[in-house]
């Protein structure tokens, strides 16, 4: 038991030197550091959050409206600039639709003119063929002229065949005879008729 009791006293005796030598150690710690005191500043910083020093939710909020900010004006440049490619295509497009739809028209226009020009040259081509033919009529011998005799035959030939005109319905043979050489040339004949058409219409 004498052992035993030896034995406490010395893991006691053991205890105690090093409660205090961990002792001595905590002063040495705590007397270096006795001016620094975790919750004082902790309660410091919170103090100066509150009062809008710290870098808390005003510094968020303007670094969220200035990322936002430049964000936009860098996405609505990319907007802008693929807005005015695709107008400026659109535009292009458009400007060669009209283009080669003014030149379509044009070339139809002239189309239409050379095909004007000769249906009225055939027009008028058929009408010469159809003066001709009647100037031909009364031409008996065929020397594509009308003497004073094949005139009258004709005139009597033809007011026979019309029963309701006259002698004053029908021009005379001086009207046709513009040069009054006794005889009716196609020519003469033509401007004739085309001055009977003209009074016609007056």
């Amino acid at each position: 038991m004498r052992l035993l009791i030896s034995s406490l006293a010395t893991a006691s005796l053991l205890l105690l030197v090093h409660a205090q030598e961990y002792a001595q150690d905590y002063n040495d710690y705590s007397n270096d550091y006795a001016q620094d005191n975790l919750y004082a500043d902790y309660a410091e910083k919170q103090a100066e959050k509150s009062n809008g020093g710290g870098s808390g939710i005003g510094k968020m909020v303007l670094g969220t409206a200035a990322g936002w900010f430049i964000g936009g004006k860098v996405h609505s440049g990319r907007v802008s600039k693929k807005l005015k490619k695709k107008h400026l295509k659109e535009q292009k497009n458009l400007y060669t639709q009209y283009y080669n739809d003014v030149y379509k028209l044009q070339e139809e226009n002239a189309q239409l003119l050379t095909a004007i020009e000769q249906m009225q040259a055939q027009s008028e081509q058929e009408a010469l063929l159809r003066d001709y033919e009647e100037f031909k009529q009364p031409d008996i011998d065929g020397d594509d002229r009308i003497s004073r005799a094949e005139f009258n035959m004709y005139v009597k030939n033809y007011l026979a065949n019309y029963p309701g005109l006259s002698d004053k319905d029908y021009p005379k043979f001086e009207d046709f005879d513009h040069d009054r050489d006794g005889y009716v040339s196609f020519t003469e004949y033509a401007q004739q008729m085309a001055l009977q058409v003209q009074q016609a219409e007056w």
